[in-house]
């Protein structure tokens, strides 16, 4: 006999799964919290110097314009410390995503 769930549930369930954030948008810091769009000024300030710094510069031309919709992508990662290690994506200077990892 196969298990029976009523259409309604199963449609809230998988709604409830598709808009469930994949990825913390803040972090604690020593010197404060810090949110989705702050600068990389900001995170530095509070959260200090990281252990690991990776830019990628925007797609050139040829001419050496950068391409349409090129953008300049900082990677900061800090640990792992206490068995967690938090990697930082910014685009163009602006926090966009915080990935925790567990060691």
């Amino acid at each position: 006999m196969k298990p029976f769930i009523p259409r309604a549930l199963l449609a809230l369930l998988l709604i409830a799964a598709w808009c469930a954030p994949a990825q913390a948008l803040t972090l604690r810091c020593s010197k404060g919290l810090v949110l989705q769009e702050d600068s990389l000024e900001e995170v530095l300030r509070k959260c200090g110097e990281p252990d690991k710094r990776v830019r990628t510069l925007p797609a050139l031309r040829n001419n050496g314009v950068p391409k349409l919709n090129a953008v300049t992508v900082d990677i900061w990662t800090y640990g792992p410390r206490n068995g967690m290690t938090r990697e930082l994506h910014f685009i163009e200077g602006k926090l966009k995503e915080v990935r925790s990892t567990r060691d």
